[in-house]
């Protein structure tokens, strides 16, 4: 489900993604500082690998940010970001799969990891889903409503892919740089035997699902932001 986006037309003010990053960059500090304090009352090193998937969550962020911003960016330079911009959007959900480190915490009681890996999870999501939002409106702007959403969908479809090629096939983002050949053959062997790799494809199905879900929960609060007043 993608957020209503009224009219043809669709602008984002500087100063609007200004503040939208000033938000996510303040919801950012949650999950670190209690990372810190995790560190601080255990002495272990345990879970501190998300700050560097908190770090590649911002990706797709900073390119959204470059790709849309008003200013004289030249075309070809905004398309090199939105591209950029999809290769690392799985970056960003992709922390809601951290979740699988729970059990193997210790040495600090399970709900302050509960908290920690959640805030991490829900953090990566809005990193996510408002990335999408902005390089979205940018195309509905240029091309319409439904073809934003159509866009919207299928980038949401494609993360969902990225996140099962990163958790379970452990590829990274930047492999299609310093291994394009391999990767390339691990995602045409999943699209020519479709059936011998159906688990993955049900994989990536329940990713995508879950970003539409939470991206529909996105629209919900956008577009309750303003009650009516009787």
């Amino acid at each position: 489900m993608s957020p209503r986006i009224p009219g043809r037309k669709v602008t984002l003010p500087g100063r609007e993604l200004d503040l939208a990053a000033a938000r996510l960059l303040g919801l950012t500090t949650l999950p670190v500082l209690l990372m810190a304090g995790r560190v601080a009352y255990t002495g272990s090193l345990i879970h501190t690998h998300m700050i560097w998937n908190l770090l590649l969550a911002w990706l797709p962020v900073a390119f959204a940010y470059l790709a849309v911003r008003p200013g004289a960016t030249p075309r070809p330079v905004r398309l090199f970001f939105v591209l950029a911009w999809l290769l690392f959007l799985p970056n960003a959900p992709y922390l809601v799969t951290d979740m699988v480190h729970l059990p193997y915490g210790g040495g600090i009681p399970i709900l302050y990891d509960v908290v920690l890996l959640f805030s991490t999870a829900l953090c990566g999501l809005a990193l996510g889903l408002v990335s999408l939002r902005w390089i979205q409106a940018a195309v509905a702007g240029r091309l319409g409503v439904w073809p934003g959403r159509l866009f919207g969908l299928a980038a949401l479809g494609m993360a969902g892919f990225g996140i099962y090629l990163g958790r379970y096939l452990r590829w990274n983002s930047w492999d299609i740089l310093l291994k394009p050949v391999a990767l390339a053959q691990d995602i045409w062997l999943h699209l020519i035997h479709p059936i011998r790799h159906w688990q993955g494809w049900a994989l990536a199905l329940l990713f995508a699902l879950l970003l539409a879900f939470a991206y529909g929960l996105l629209a919900t609060l956008e577009e309750t932001k303003h009650p009516p007043v009787s």
